[in-house]
């Protein structure tokens, strides 16, 4: 029988494109608009007085952040997923039709509750956590479109050609599995029309409304616990791996080092979960942890580095190709900007620099550097 090369099936990494496009256009204009109404607050009135609540600068912020975060990025992941998946493990989606409907159905999914997000957050049904708005019938909607990539990568991998899994495979099974744990800890929370009152009476609310697991200091650590991490395994590991298969693709250079590109890994993998305590210098978490946050954010600095310095080196006797190639350009630039917010990062969380550059444009500044130089 003739030997025929594979011929993968992308339809599904299109329509995660063709969304991470779309998403990334009506996040990156709310966020102009949000940016706009901080320098002339009468452009929270945009709509008069009867709609301003629809378009006031605290009403669109998590919109801006979510379509951001897990539109425009979360999209481009999936997208890369399945493209860059088969091609590294030598297998078609067209193989299994198993496989091929999980994807379809994970993309229909993904779009009906990014509409529900949308939907919520314009009419103010919010729980009032940093990127974890979302009540729990969005929550649970989110667990299952998460798991259904599960079943779509493991899936891959089991009937794989390629035995070797190649870097980028374990930076997108981290980034499954790190999500996974943060969410599922982060958004415990009791439906109001389940809970009871001291007195044993019930709670009132409306059936969609809840109430976290946990309270105070307790809340606040599991919540940017969750959010730090949520800039480790959406903003970085996966950005990593879109980064060392494309890069030495459109390059033809091998990666400079794929030691260095596992040492990076795992050192992200311990060192990032620890770095959450520095949104909350000066607040009433233990002050040993405060200092854990700092120190361990400072840390940081060697495997993000490590993969910054290892991308660049790739390019190692072949500069020459950033005068002709746009696509080079880009993730050379990428490459540098993470290099630049992952130092910046860890200078804003020493105590005595929070103490000044808190609350000033600094911090916003320091994510955009990230968001917009290098996942961008």
């Amino acid at each position: 029988m003739e030997n025929r090369p594979l011929e993968y099936d992308y339809t599904v990494a299109k329509w995660f494109m063709f969304a991470s496009i779309a998403l990334g256009i009506d996040g990156m204009a709310i966020g102009v608009l949000i940016a706009f109404q901080l320098a002339f607050p009468e452009l929270n009135l945009v709509l008069g007085d009867g709609l301003a609540e629809f378009t006031n600068f605290s009403r669109l912020r998590p919109l801006h952040t979510d379509a951001v975060a897990f539109g425009f990025t979360l999209s481009g992941i999936f997208a890369t997923w399945y493209y860059v998946g088969q091609r590294v493990l030598k297998v078609s989606m067209a193989e299994s039709k198993f496989l091929m409907f999980i994807g379809k159905l994970q993309f229909v999914l993904y779009i009906l509750t990014v509409a529900a997000v949308v939907v919520s957050l314009f009419m103010g049904i919010t729980t009032s956590k940093e990127y974890a708005e979302f009540e729990w019938p969005i929550d649970i909607a989110i667990v299952v479109v998460w798991v259904l990539w599960g079943i779509s990568i493991f899936g891959l991998v089991g009937i794989r050609r390629e035995k070797s899994l190649y870097i980028s495979v374990w930076y997108y099974i981290a980034t499954f599995l790190g999500v996974a744990m943060l969410y599922l800890f982060n958004n415990m929370e009791i439906p109001t029309m389940l809970a009871t009152a001291p007195d044993g009476s019930a709670v009132g609310g409306n059936w969609y409304h809840s109430i976290s697991m946990y309270a105070g200091t307790n809340d606040a650590m599991v919540q940017w616990w969750y959010g730090h991490n949520a800039v480790s395994f959406v903003f970085t590991v996966p950005i990593v791996a879109m980064i060392y298969y494309f890069l030495p693709k459109e390059s033809g250079q091998a990666i400079y080092s794929y030691k260095l590109s596992l040492l990076s890994f795992w050192g992200l993998m311990f060192i990032y979960l620890w770095a959450g305590g520095h949104h909350l210098l000066y607040s009433t978490v233990p002050d040993w942890m405060q200092t854990m946050g700092s120190v361990m954010s400072v840390v940081l600095i060697l495997p993000s580095w490590g993969s910054a310095i290892n991308m660049l080196l790739t390019m190692k006797g072949e500069w020459n190709q950033l005068t002709d190639n746009p696509l080079i350009k880009f993730m050379v630039l990428a490459s540098t900007f993470y290099m630049l917010s992952t130092l910046e990062g860890p200078i804003q969380s020493i105590k005595s620099v929070n103490a000044l550059a808190h609350f000033t444009d600094w911090i916003p500044g320091h994510v955009h550097d990230g968001t917009l130089g290098w996942v961008s």
